[in-house]
């Protein structure tokens, strides 16, 4: 999962020369051929940018070595997600898939465009959530709108199945009538013998979920009773595993109640900031607040914006003049303008400034920018 750390990371990486190339992209049917298409049309577009400003052939080149290499990797085309961001230099070769949409678009400038990949430390990060249970098992891949399950193949969803396979346990297997968890019951079996079967079952479960999760790094959420959450959570590995947990047996739940439970708790422990500042707006008098995209700019600047918010998908081109500390603003890029909203962003992180990328009917005044000032 993309985090703020990663963002950072990638405007120290930024130097003269950087790219950003975005493309949303089709997960399934035979749209998916659509995209290594769509992705070297955008290549295309990046080397025609470079050879407008003069950057030599042999530095064009290296720029596009691993991009070119893409283009016909069938495997990397056929495990996307609903779109990519690709950030390039001398130096760097980062690439993030995105659980929402995003426009196409190249970027070459002094920096990089880093506004694409902002929801994903606000509103649309993606986040997991293991519905423990001894029946019905389940891993679930869920953004704030948007859920999938995404079980491991090799793990028992089942306890049943699992008890079948492992036979050398001696223990007989039933399903309590009011549907909690699962008992257990052997020759004379105690509790102790019961929990050790538990514990077998969920170290299996635990294995392959972390295994799965370690390569994408997103928050996990449990979901299930206290008596056997409390057993996964002493067999687990995963450094991303969240303190609070959907309560009650989860067997029975939908998916879609599982996922806007888990996003209650993603949002009080990743957004409490963001939505205190939204809140904030309400109470605040106009000398503290701002939608006025030439006034955050040159506020911003000056280290005055406290938690800037941008509209996702706008764009507004033009140029800060450092000089005359002023905005000059234009309809479109002709290859010299910023892309202001992005700049704005930049700058205020380099300030130490809070930054949110939201839907523009979620934003203060439902603006295309907006900030909260310090003083």
């Amino acid at each position: 999962m993309l985090s703020k750390e990663n963002i950072d990371n990638l405007i120290k990486k930024a130097d003269e020369l950087n790219i950003t190339v975005t493309l949303p992209t089709h997960r399934k049917g035979e749209e998916v051929q659509q995209n290594p298409i769509r992705f070297k049309n955008l290549i295309s577009e990046t080397e025609k940018k470079l050879n407008t400003q003069g950057v030599k052939p042999e530095r064009v080149d290296s720029l596009l070595k691993r991009p070119r290499q893409l283009m016909d990797d069938l495997n990397f085309w056929n495990y996307t997600d609903e779109a990519l961001a690709m950030y390039i230099n001398d130096d760097t070769f980062e690439m993030y898939k995105l659980p929402y949409k995003v426009d196409e678009r190249v970027y070459v400038n002094n920096h990089f465009l880093i506004t694409p990949v902002l929801p994903m430390i606000s509103l649309d990060g993606t986040y997991n959530i293991l519905a423990v249970s001894q029946k019905n098992l389940r891993l679930l891949k869920c953004t704030r709108k948007t859920v999938e399950e995404v079980t491991p193949d090799d793990i028992f969803t089942n306890i049943e199945d699992f008890i079948e396979e492992t036979p050398e346990s001696h223990l007989q297997f039933h399903t309590r009538a009011d549907n909690m968890d699962a008992m257990f019951f052997g020759h004379g079996g105690n509790e102790e013998d019961k929990r050790l079967v538990v514990e077998k079952y969920l170290r299996g479960v635990e294995e392959s979920v972390t295994k799965q999760l370690k390569q994408v790094n997103e928050p996990l959420i449990l979901a299930g009773t206290d008596e056997i959450t409390t057993i996964y959570r002493s067999l687990n590995k995963y450094n991303r595993l969240l303190e609070n947990t959907v309560p009650g047996y989860p067997g029975n739940k939908k998916e879609k109640e599982l996922q806007e439970a888990g996003w209650h708790i993603i949002r009080e422990h990743f957004l409490k900031d963001m939505y205190k500042a939204i809140d904030q707006f309400k109470d605040q008098s106009e000398s503290k607040i701002s939608n006025n995209l030439t006034q955050i700019v040159e506020s911003t600047v000056m280290g005055k914006t406290d938690t800037l918010f941008i509209a996702k998908d706008e764009v507004s081109w033009g140029m800060y003049d450092e000089e005359e500390h002023t905005v000059h603003y234009s309809n479109s890029n002709n290859g010299d303008q910023n892309e202001l909203l992005n700049w704005a962003a930049l700058k205020a992180l380099e300030k130490g400034s809070k930054v949110f990328v939201l839907p523009k009917h979620e934003m203060p005044h439902a603006s295309t920018i907006a900030a909260l000032f310090r003083f």
